[in-house]
């Protein structure tokens, strides 16, 4: 047996170094990696200052970009695609100005059109509101027969066929809700020399499972009516993607079926093993890659915390719409169809013109929301992610998440919706801690949908990084925070922020998992943070050190730890949901080492204060603000959390130490105890009877240096004559056996003083009798109510039970006294 647990703590310590050592390595990547950033800025910088920059090879990636373009063309030959020479040019330079009313091309769209009306294969990856539909829109006109748009939304092809019937193409659809006479004259059309339409949108289910579909394409390529193929939002090919969709992998049938087709695959989110992998998936692995930057200056991006007492936040999102973008059209994104319903609803209920769209409701309605937004008519549209995908309404003024996104890729599109016509435009997300655990219940059977999650959260909670930079390290892009032009709350208000050690709150939330883990018990987020902030089940909190933080930066520490790897999700499922819990993770064993430390950068409470580290638990100063700042609103709990701390810091209160016990000598001073009890009784039939009784006292006397600085009730008249208080030695603040002291001892007042002056009341009402609570047998035995001990400190290895045991017998015996 000894030999075992030997080598248990061998393997213990073994695998606490290997921790340590890993952790060292991550520190030094991330160093590197932050030193790679910096280099790779300077280098763009002095490309921009040359007159022909040496990276430009007709890719338009950013300098450093590591998106895997592998041109199978030359330099001169990409170069030579941005020309206005080749046969097809004059017309459509003319169709440009005739039909689409544009006067130029933006970045990347001639060469785009050049590259796919020569026949090329091509991957564009552009960001939202770049124009890339116009890619495939441009030649579909200046070509004979139609191409054959794979899109995977309706919302899309409906807002597809709004745009292309007012500019005179035409073009069709069909998709699951197409009659069977609209489906007939399509399939018809597709094989007419005289082509009714230039182009076809279909979903991806529709090439997967109609064979009729297939029929009809093939018979179109035989004629030479197949122009060519635009797979719109094309990462939900792949696996990696935010978006994967499985019918997407059958696409690979068009280019094995039609190998003569060019092809063009679009997209605004694609990482480069996202690329990589659809290049697989639609078998064009040898194909050209453009990729364009992706910043879009003009977007503001910013990130907001919800309300600790009231995380839906809609009265928030209304009070900004109402104040900021009276009569602007804007989307509201939320996380799941019945959000889009109360929240629409909500909305509605604040004077706001607004509606919910999302898959489960009727075709026809989600046509007529989305007409009557187009048009105006409708303000806001509070919509899923079924919502928005190549939605092409220019002025759209504002983009709110009323929850966080999946991954980055998915806010990044979504928030792409804004400011399509290069004029300011808001993209806000609204932050909050049990967002967090509800989406990780929603991804955890992704393989990659954990790790996305965790970078949405690290974009959000971060404090000291610009947003796009955040952005640009997930699309492989170089970034210059001088780019940003303040155009993010970070850059605009200051990355003012100080660096907090948080070990000591790091060991007592592992002390909070860990203890719940030994009683065999699973502890939710939550709990975690209600417990830590001295909440819930009484004999929890006996167990744990209670923080003086706020609501906001407990929560903050908890998931500070979460995405560093010393706490990780656990998950339960049911039929009917899954629950997500918390439990250590695998750096949790560093912070078993003494020299182990934990930092955690945070928000400055007032600018122009040292930046330096602070002291565990330093996060509030005398004379600042929390760190963390949520609209200056902290929950009661906090509050008092606060103003205890501040009286410590005056001198109003003093709190026995843990590492002090004894108390020392007080001078003289008159403090007034009134207690109202429940007697309980037991008669000779063995019937408990309960009788209320008061009992008076008249003043003790113990030696304070401080007075009382609450007021003082009137004391109740009693019969009684005055007491001698004899003098004793100090003792421990709470005695485990009454008959070491007297009952009128110096211990005993001052408990009752410090009860009575931190709750401004003396002792609040002691009002019932529980042996459950006290776990204890013995009739006449005083429960208090958990108030007054919510928050007391009380010395190590005391708890509640033994305190209001300890002090029930000394007011029991002292009433016997006056009594007598």
């Amino acid at each position: 047996m000894e030999n075992n647990c030997d080598k248990g703590d061998e393997m213990q310590a073994e695998l606490a170094s290997i921790e340590l050592e890993l952790e060292e390595v991550e520190q030094q990547i991330a160093s590197l990696l932050d030193r790679q950033s910096e280099l790779n800025a300077q280098r763009t910088r002095l490309l921009k200052s040359l007159p022909d920059p040496l990276s430009s090879d007709g890719t338009s990636q950013s300098p450093g970009s590591s998106q895997p373009s592998q041109p199978r063309l030359s330099k001169q030959e990409l170069q030579s695609y941005k020309n206005a020479d080749f046969p097809w040019s004059k017309e459509v330079q003319d169709k440009l100005g005739a039909m689409f009313k544009l006067s130029k091309f933006r970045p990347l769209q001639l060469q785009a059109i050049n590259l796919t009306m020569s026949g090329k294969d091509l991957f564009l990856v552009m960001p939202t509101g770049r124009g890339k539909s116009l890619c495939y829109q441009l030649p579909a006109v200046c070509s004979k027969g139609f191409t054959l748009v794979v899109t995977p939304l309706v919302s899309l092809m409906e807002d597809q066929l709004m745009y292309l019937e007012s500019v005179g193409v035409p073009s069709v659809c069909l998709n699951a809700s197409s009659t069977k006479e609209h489906a007939r004259a399509v399939l018809a059309g597709m094989i007419d020399k005289d082509s009714p339409f230039k182009l076809l949108y279909v979903t991806p289910e529709k090439v997967a499972k109609s064979k009729q579909l297939m029929a009809k394409l093939e018979k179109a390529y035989n004629l030479g009516l197949l122009a060519r193929f635009a797979v719109d939002e094309v990462h939900c090919c792949s696996q990696w993607g935010h978006d994967f969709r499985p019918d997407y992998k059958l696409l690979g049938i068009l280019k094995r079926q039609f190998p003569k087709v060019p092809l063009l695959g679009l997209t605004a989110t694609a990482t480069s093993s996202v690329v990589k992998d659809c290049q697989k998936m639609l078998c064009i692995p040898d194909t050209t890659t453009l990729t364009a930057p992706f910043n879009r200056p003009n977007l503001y991006y910013e990130v907001r915390y919800k309300d600790p007492l009231n995380e839906d936040s809609v009265s928030q999102i209304a009070s900004l719409i109402k104040s900021r973008y009276k009569d602007q059209s804007g989307i509201v994104y939320v996380l799941s169809q019945k959000d889009a319903e109360s929240v629409s609803s909500d909305l509605q209920k604040n004077g706001i013109s607004a509606q919910p769209y999302h898959a489960n409701l009727e075709p026809s309605y989600k046509s007529r929301v989305h007409k009557q937004w187009t048009n105006k008519k409708i303000q806001v549209v509070v919509a899923t992610v079924a919502f928005g995908m190549g939605i092409d309404k220019a002025d759209v003024r504002f983009v709110i998440h009323h929850t966080i996104s999946k991954s980055i890729e998915n806010y990044y599109q979504e928030s792409g919706r804004a400011g399509r016509d290069d004029k300011p435009a808001d993209c806000i997300v609204f932050y909050g801690y049990q967002d967090i655990f509800r989406i990780a219940t929603m991804v955890v059977m992704d393989h990659t949908g954990q790790q996305k999650m965790h970078n949405m959260v690290d974009y959000c909670q971060s404090v000291d990084k610009c947003r796009r930079a955040t952005i640009a390290v997930h699309f492989d892009e170089v970034w210059d925070d001088e780019d940003c032009n303040q155009m993010c709350d970070i850059c605009r208000q200051g990355n003012d922020y100080i660096t907090v050690d948080i070990t000591k709150h790091a060991r007592e939330v592992l002390q909070i998992v860990n203890l719940a883990g030994s009683l065999d018990e699973k502890v939710t987020p939550l709990k975690v943070s209600e417990t830590w902030l001295g909440k819930g089940p009484a004999k929890r909190r006996q167990m744990i050190r209670v923080t003086t933080l706020s609501r906001v930066e407990a929560e903050a520490v908890i998931v500070h730890l979460l995405l560093l790897g010393y706490l990780c999700e656990d998950y339960s499922f049911t039929p009917y949901t899954t629950y997500c819990y918390l439990k250590p993770g695998r750096k949790a064993v560093l912070l078993k080492s003494e020299s182990h430390s934990v930092t955690m950068k945070m928000k400055r409470a007032i600018p122009g204060v040292q930046d330096s580290p602070v002291e565990p638990g330093d996060f509030t100063s005398a004379d600042s603000v929390p760190l963390l700042d949520v609209n200056d609103r902290l929950d009661k709990t906090n509050k008092n959390h606060q103003n205890q701390a501040r009286k410590e810091r005056e001198g109003l209160t003093e709190i026995p130490s843990q590492d002090e016990p004894d108390l020392k000598e007080r001078e003289p001073a008159v403090v007034e105890v009134d207690v109202e009890i429940n007697v309980t009784e037991i008669n000779e039939a063995g019937k408990v009877r309960s009788e209320p009784k008061c009992v008076a006292s008249e003043p003790l006397k113990y030696t304070p240096k401080r007075k009382s600085t609450t007021p003082k009730r009137r004391r109740r008249e009693a019969p009684v004559g005055d007491l001698v208080v004899a003098s004793v030695p100090p003792t421990p603040p709470l005695i485990s056996s009454p008959s070491r002291v007297s009952v009128i001892s110096d211990t005993a007042a001052e408990e009752l003083y410090d009860l009575r002056s931190y709750y401004n009341c003396q002792l609040r009402r002691i009002n019932y009798i529980s042996h459950e609570h006290l776990q204890e047998a013995h009739p006449g035995v005083l429960t208090c109510i958990r108030e007054p001990f919510r928050n007391l400190r009380l010395p190590f290895g005391s708890t509640i039970t033994k305190s209001a045991r300890d002090l029930w017998t000394r007011v029991s015996i002292r009433r016997k006294l006056i009594q007598r």
